[in-house]
């Protein structure tokens, strides 16, 4: 399974957007700050594991149903 790196491209009061690092992936989601919630902008690699932080909110594996 490929690992990939996300890092933050922006944020704003409620929101931050992670970008996936690979060139060949495109994986981008929006973390809400103060609800819990993703969302999935681009799906880029489905199948790797993907990571991230910044400051106090960090991404790591995620199952969703």
């Amino acid at each position: 399974m490929s690992v990939h790196r996300m890092v933050c491209e922006g944020e704003n009061s409620a929101e931050v957007l992670f970008v996936c690092t690979d060139d060949q992936c495109g994986r981008r989601v929006v973390l809400g700050k103060s609800s819990p919630k993703i969302v999935v902008i681009d799906d880029g690699e489905f199948g790797a594991s993907h990571f991230g932080s910044m400051g106090g909110v960090f991404i790591d594996d995620v199952d969703a149903a």
